[in-house]
């Protein structure tokens, strides 16, 4: 009986053991097998119905600076035929800030659309992106007379955001410190410091 007794509780730290290891392995198996939103929303954007696209960048849009793993997906979907998968995908990467610095070229190409609400927030893309706007400037020269003013806001930050003494830029928000929209007036003021600085 006494032997019966040390038996059973020799046994019980193994079980124990065993029991915590079994446990942990089926967590670690749940854990692989769970797959990454961001890449299956990434995925997403490439495939299915104009719907499921834009609901996908809808909720990429969501995670803000989160969903930062599918800038590639996005950039491509500011180009889809769809424009309100092109909107959702431009009002994504700009809730993204520097880490949509990929997607520069295809928001360049943005400003160019269309629709007023996707040049709009390619604009706002391009300046929450920074001095890796850089290449966008030109463009935004080109499109800034004929863009509105709320737009034009984004384009001039961005322009003085870029800085350096670059004299069409200064040309032209010389010409915007004029504006009668004020806050319009007020970002072309700050950014010829930005650009003169």
């Amino acid at each position: 009986m006494a032997f019966a007794q040390t038996e059973s509780k020799s046994r019980w730290p193994a079980i124990v053991v065993g029991g915590v290891l079994v446990v942990s392995c089926v967590l670690m198996a749940a854990i692989s097998l769970r797959k990454d939103p961001v890449r299956e929303l990434a995925n997403q954007l490439n495939a299915g119905d104009a719907r499921q696209r834009y609901k996908a960048a809808k909720r990429l849009e969501e995670l803000g600076p989160n969903g930062s793993d599918a800038v590639a997906e996005l950039a491509k979907a500011v180009t889809d035929e769809e424009p309100e998968v092109r909107y959702r995908s431009a009002k994504a990467l700009s809730r993204m800030g520097e880490l949509a610095a990929a997607a520069v070229p295809s928001l360049i190409e943005g400003l160019h659309d269309t629709d007023r609400e996707i040049r709009y927030y390619c604009a706002k893309s391009l300046y929450k992106v920074g001095k890796a706007a850089a290449p966008a400037r030109d463009t935004i020269l080109t499109v800034l007379n004929d863009s509105d003013d709320a737009t034009c806001v984004y384009l001039v930050k961005t322009l003085g955001d870029i800085g350096e003494e670059h004299q069409p830029s200064i040309d032209a928000v010389k010409k915007l410190c004029e504006s009668s929209d004020a806050k319009l007036r007020a970002a072309a003021e700050e950014a010829l410091e930005d650009i003169l600085d």
